[in-house]
């Protein structure tokens, strides 16, 4: 089937002659009639609109309030108790920071996992991202408003949000959200597995294979194993991203919880990398070398198998936990599949295919022969 091509029903085909409204290069009604490639390209281009769209308005709105420093007080308001009081206050400086930091950023983050999901829920992701846009238009015009309403202030106790600017920018939010939600129709993820992937699961699973009773032999003689996962540079940027909107958006709200950032970005930091070990003992993931995690004995261990996954269809990168499953998701791409009781699946990426084959092996070496360490 053609990309960017249409198939209905002949009766419905006569209702449509004469339009030429095509969705997103080719979606009608759910419909996917993107290739692969087309796919991949559809999905890259929203990522980088959903990230820099936010980022961008943030960065224009901070621009503008610099732009009007001499109309505003020294001081600005930020916030105000119950009985419409100001009690927070901000430099220009840090207004205009968290603008782009917390309505930006936020709204970045939203959107990006909202994208993450659409393997498992296509409308979740649709809703998501445009949750994830709504978000970015609601606080940066938050921001703005909290601005525009100190605008020629001499008095700061009387600062006032400004309704007008607000409203507008709920109004443009939920406009943006809804042609979010229309216009962006993600297909199905493609889950077509590599040549060399179902090859080497056959060489690890078939008893007689080569690799098999390589790893048969190695169990025998109480082999270990032990192979290194890990995001890699995008660590950095996971860990200082997260952290930094966490601190960010808790520090105008008492500035010790900003705190919290340093805590979620060394969480963060931990589940980037880690060890997948495999002896007599069974078979662990320790992240960042010391976090135990996923610990399966031989006893509860069915069989291992090499099968190249979507991080999408897991939630994402990291420690998952989806429906039956359990992951140590470190990238799309080959991955170690241990099967245990109760139809469980534990999956933990590997580096190559090559390491996926040789962690598969010898974990159904040990479950073959029965080597369980007392």
């Amino acid at each position: 089937m053609k990309s960017g091509k249409i198939c209905t029903p002949r009766g419905a085909r006569e209702g449509l002659k004469g339009s030429n409204r095509l969705f997103d290069g080719g979606i009608f009604m759910g419909e996917q009639m993107r290739d692969v490639v087309a796919e991949q390209r559809y999905n890259r281009r929203w990522l980088f609109g959903a990230v820099a769209g936010p980022l961008l308005l943030g960065v224009v709105a901070a621009l503008w309030m610099l732009t009007i420093a001499d109309r505003l007080p020294t001081e600005l308001a930020t916030h105000w108790n119950s009985e419409n009081e100001v009690d927070g206050y901000s430099s220009l400086w840090g207004m205009a920071l968290m603008t782009v930091g917390v309505a930006g950023g936020t709204g970045a983050l939203i959107s990006v996992m909202a994208m993450i999901s659409r393997g498992q829920s296509s409308l979740l992701a649709r809703v998501g991202l445009g949750l994830g846009a709504a978000f970015a238009v609601g606080l940066t015009a938050l921001m703005v408003a909290i601005v525009a309403g100190q605008l020629d202030l001499v008095d700061i106790s009387q600062a006032k949000l400004s309704a007008p600017v607000m409203a507008a920018g709920l109004a443009v939010a939920a406009i943006v959200a809804a042609l979010v939600i229309w216009r962006y129709r993600p297909g199905e993820v493609d889950r077509t597995q590599d040549p060399a992937v179902v090859a080497m699961n056959a060489n690890v699973t078939a008893a007689d294979a080569a690799l098999a009773v390589a790893g048969r032999e190695q169990a025998e003689r109480g082999e270990s194993l032990r192979i290194k996962v890990s995001l890699g540079p995008w660590a950095w940027l996971l860990s200082l991203g997260v952290g930094a909107i966490v601190a960010v958006s808790t520090y105008f709200i008492f500035p010790l919880l900003a705190l919290l950032g340093v805590v979620v970005a060394a969480l963060v930091w931990i589940f980037c990398q880690g060890v997948v070990v495999i002896d007599p003992q069974g078979v662990r993931v320790l992240a960042s070398g010391f976090w135990k995690i996923m610990p399966l004995d031989w006893p509860g261990i069915k069989g291992a198998s090499v099968e190249e996954i979507k991080a999408l269809d897991y939630g994402g990168w990291g420690y998952r936990m989806h429906g039956g499953s359990i992951g140590f998701i470190m990238s799309s791409g080959p991955a170690l599949v241990i099967e245990a009781g109760y139809h469980q699946k534990f999956i933990i990426s590997m580096p190559d295919v090559a390491s996926a084959g040789t962690a598969a092996a010898l974990a159904n070496g040990y479950h073959r022969i029965g080597n369980v360490k007392k």
